[in-house]
């Protein structure tokens, strides 16, 4: 059954691992006789390569290059924020202002992590709307 877990075993004498450092750890045995590699990797470096073969990330700049085209991002405090940041602020040379609420929090730092016009109110203020999504 893969959906129950009866017993977990947690190594007391493995190392700490940086996992805010990107790379592969070797540990070895006090005997030698085994080993271990841990690679950490960067998830939105793979994530960003992917949407590279996916998207035209040159038509997208060109888009939001334009002077007569706004656009925020409001990652909600939610885990998208480190991703909407390595897309639009460091791929699509947009100004960091255009990612708001980009620090995830485990509790949406005490939002809704709904985008709807009753929940994202900063967000709907910010694109000039009411609350019925009309232009103010």
């Amino acid at each position: 059954n893969t959906t129950t877990i009866k017993e977990y075993k947690i190594c007391s004498e493995f190392p700490t691992i940086d996992i805010g450092t990107v790379g592969t750890t070797s540990v070895k045995g006090a005997d030698g006789s085994t080993e271990v590699n841990v690679e950490v990797i960067s998830a939105t470096e793979v994530h960003v390569s992917l949407l590279k073969t996916i998207f035209d990330f040159d038509s997208i700049k060109a888009l939001l290059d334009r002077p007569d085209f706004t656009m925020v991002y409001d990652s909600m405090h939610g885990v998208n924020g480190p991703y909407a940041k390595a897309v639009l602020i460091d791929e699509l040379g947009q100004p960091e202002s255009s990612c708001v609420n980009a620090v995830p929090k485990d509790d949406f730092n005490g939002g809704h992590a709904d985008p709807n016009l009753t929940y994202a109110k900063e967000l709907v203020a910010t694109m000039g709307l009411d609350k019925k999504g009309n232009k103010i």
